[in-house]
C-alpha cells in the first residue's frame, strides 16, 4: 500500500506572470509551474465562446522534445477539465511547466500538482475544482496483485499509473472537509513501455489507493492555501 512522500509547496511569484507554485514529493521530485492570463489571444488562436488554453513543458535539461509535447497535451485536457473557460472567451491561458528534477516515476504527477497550485495562486481564472495528482505502483507475484501509493524510484514494480482526480462540487454541496472527487486523466505503463490493461475490479483497487493519496495532496494544497482566498476557500463555502 505505502503512503506519500513529504510533500512540499511554495509559492514563488516569479514576476510577469499571475500566479506560479513549486510542488515537490520528498527531495528528488519537484515542478514549478507558472500561469499568465487570461491576456488577450492571437487571432489565430482564440476561441469565440471560451478561453483557449496553451501549455509549455520544459525538460530539466535540453530542448523540449516528443515527451514534453505528449505531456503538455494531456495537461491541456486536465486544465481544460478543472478551469470555467466559457467565462472569459477569445482570451489565452498560459501554463509553463518546468521540470526541477530528472524523469521519475512521480514527476507527471508532481508537475500536475504546480499546475494546479499555480492556477489556484493566480486567482483569475473561474475554476470548478482543484487537479491533485498521484502515481500508484504495481507489483505481481504470481496471481497476485499488489499497489504501492507514490512509489521511490529504484522500486521493483511491473508497471506505473498515474491519475489525476478533480476535487470540486458538482451537485451543489458535500458532507464533510473534502469535495468529492472524479477520474479525469490516468495513464498506465508498464515495465516494458507499454500501456497497462486491468480488470474492473483490480482497476478499482488502483482508483481507490490513488484517491487515498490525492485526497491528501488536496489536504496539504489547503493547507498551504491558509490566509488568502483561493478556489478551495470557495468549495468550502459550498458546503452546507
Amino acid at each position: 500500500m505505502g503512503s506519500l512522500r513529504s510533500i512540499k509547496i511554495s509559492f514563488d511569484s516569479l514576476a510577469g506572470v499571475d500566479g506560479s507554485a513549486r510542488f515537490a514529493f520528498g527531495d528528488a521530485c519537484s515542478a514549478l509551474a507558472s500561469v499568465s492570463g487570461p491576456i488577450a489571444a492571437r487571432p489565430a488562436s482564440e476561441h469565440p465562446a471560451r478561453s483557449t488554453v496553451e501549455v509549455h513543458v520544459r525538460p530539466l535539461s535540453s530542448v523540449p522534445g516528443t515527451t514534453e509535447k505528449l505531456l503538455g497535451s494531456a495537461l491541456k485536457g486536465i486544465i481544460e477539465s478543472a478551469c470555467l473557460l466559457s467565462q472569459h472567451p477569445r482570451t489565452l491561458i498560459q501554463v509553463v511547466v518546468q521540470a526541477l528534477s530528472q524523469p521519475s516515476n512521480t514527476l507527471v504527477a508532481a508537475e500536475i500538482n504546480a499546475c494546479s497550485l499555480a492556477l489556484v495562486n493566480a486567482g483569475s481564472i473561474p475554476m470548478r475544482g482543484v487537479v491533485c495528482a498521484v502515481v500508484v505502483g504495481m507489483r505481481k507475484d504470481g496471481s497476485q496483485t499488489e499497489f504501492i501509493l507514490d512509489p521511490e524510484d529504484g522500486t521493483r514494480l511491473d508497471g506505473t499509473f498515474c491519475f489525476a482526480l478533480l476535487f470540486g462540487i458538482t451537485s451543489g454541496s458535500f458532507q464533510g472537509k473534502v469535495p468529492p472527487s472524479e477520474v479525469v486523466w490516468m495513464n498506465s505503463r508498464a515495465s516494458n513501455g507499454t500501456s497497462i490493461s486491468l480488470d474492473p475490479r483490480t482497476l478499482k483497487l488502483a482508483t481507490d489507493l490513488a484517491r487515498k493519496g490525492a485526497t491528501e495532496v488536496w489536504i496539504q494544497m489547503r493547507n498551504s492555501l491558509s490566509g488568502f482566498p483561493s478556489a478551495i476557500d470557495q468549495e468550502e463555502q459550498m458546503e452546507v
